[in-house]
């Protein structure tokens, strides 16, 4: 048995579907989303056509 400070109430515990979720699924799903923003920030963009500006004949 674990010891357990004074005054300590345990909460519930989690099931395991939950502890799965809570910490395999969630930090997944960030760690794409975070990814996918950061990629699509910084991703080369399509070069348009040579511009007046940019290109003198």
């Amino acid at each position: 048995m674990i010891n357990q400070e004074d005054g300590y109430v345990p909460g519930p515990a989690l099931s395991a579907l939950e502890t799965i979720i809570t910490f395999v699924v969630i930090p997944t799903a960030l760690f794409l989303v975070i990814s996918l923003i950061t990629y699509a920030a910084t991703a080369q963009r399509k070069k348009s056509s040579k511009s007046v500006i940019t290109h003198i004949e």
